[in-house]
């Protein structure tokens, strides 16, 4: 298999790259893989991670949600409950953000096309790319909404996105500049990016450390906290606006961290212990499971 072994870190340029954390694949291999930190900026990277073009079986599990969108066991239940309440959070946030009523929308990594589905229903102009065959299949079949594949990403004219979101999908970009560098491009000089992150910085990253759920190895490539992310940001010629926590993502990710410990009862004791860095979080956000970034151009 084609591997990715990363030599220079790609927020800050430095080339020394030391071991922190050895974590299992547990949603399908059973693999272990080395996440290395940044010394410089304390960026964090998945090592040796497979190919873009090889990397798609990891993704094969009826476990990965967001593109089978199936509704068994608990686990489902609780994503989809989430995700109705969070569907609502992001239109709004969209709405609060955005420079106009209405507009041109890009959706990176649209998943099986709710998101999208929600913003069309609010008079925005929607565009989705999803990698999955299955999930554009899926979204095509339920909404309506022709996805465009991975590469349509390059195709965009400059300057013709007033609004680009990415909910969980940066940390699993094999080229991750690159794609930072083409959504300052492709948005209008007005335009926002917001982007939902995974932080390792979290209460329940430092708790669960390698059995921590949005480590996802080899999936997550990238291991963002508050700081390295605005290094990135403007690096790119971004300006971070604001940080938003997504409250209810230390819920889900304790419930299958639990799970990956193999703890006895885990979606009780995960849900617990997520009402527990749900609290500690409300008065950091910054320490939050996930966050959500505001960009806008410089």
């Amino acid at each position: 298999m084609n591997t990715i072994n990363t030599k220079v870190c790609p927020v800050c340029g430095s080339s020394e790259l030391i071991p922190f954390l050895s974590c299992e694949d547990f949603l399908t291999t059973k693999e272990v893989f080395n996440i290395c930190k940044c010394k410089s900026c304390n960026f964090a990277l998945t090592q040796d991670f497979p190919a873009e073009d090889e990397i798609g079986p990891y993704y094969d599990a009826p476990a990965y949600i967001s593109h089978s969108d199936s509704h068994k066991g608990i686990i489902n239940s609780l994503y989809h409950l989430a995700r109705k309440i969070a569907l609502r959070s992001k239109s709004k946030i969209v709405t609060c953000h955005a420079s106009k009523k209405t507009g041109m929308l890009l959706d990176i990594g649209s998943g099986t096309g709710y998101f999208l589905n929600k913003m069309k229903s609010k008079k925005w102009i929607v565009t989705g790319i999803e990698k999955s065959d299955a999930a554009r299949k899926y979204a095509k079949q339920k909404f309506g909404m022709d996805c465009q594949n991975s590469e349509y990403l390059y195709d965009i004219p400059a300057k013709t996105k007033d609004i680009v979101t990415m909910w969980h999908v940066l940390e699993h970009l094999e080229h991750l500049n690159k794609v930072m560098e083409h959504l300052h491009t492709i948005l209008k000089d007005d335009g926002v990016a917001i982007i939902a992150l995974p932080n390792k910085d979290s209460f329940d990253a430092g708790y669960y450390k390698e059995y921590w759920a949005a480590y996802d190895v080899p999936r997550h490539l990238w291991h963002f906290s508050p700081a390295d992310f605005k290094y990135l940001a403007d690096r790119h010629h971004f300006e971070l606006q604001e940080i938003r926590p997504m409250n209810f993502d230390s819920f889900y990710i304790s419930l299958l961290s639990e799970q990956n410990k193999g703890t006895f009862m885990a979606s009780l004791v995960g849900l617990v212990k997520g009402g527990i860095f749900f609290l500690r979080s409300l008065a950091n956000k910054k320490r939050c499971s996930s966050l959500i970034y505001i960009l806008k151009k410089k």
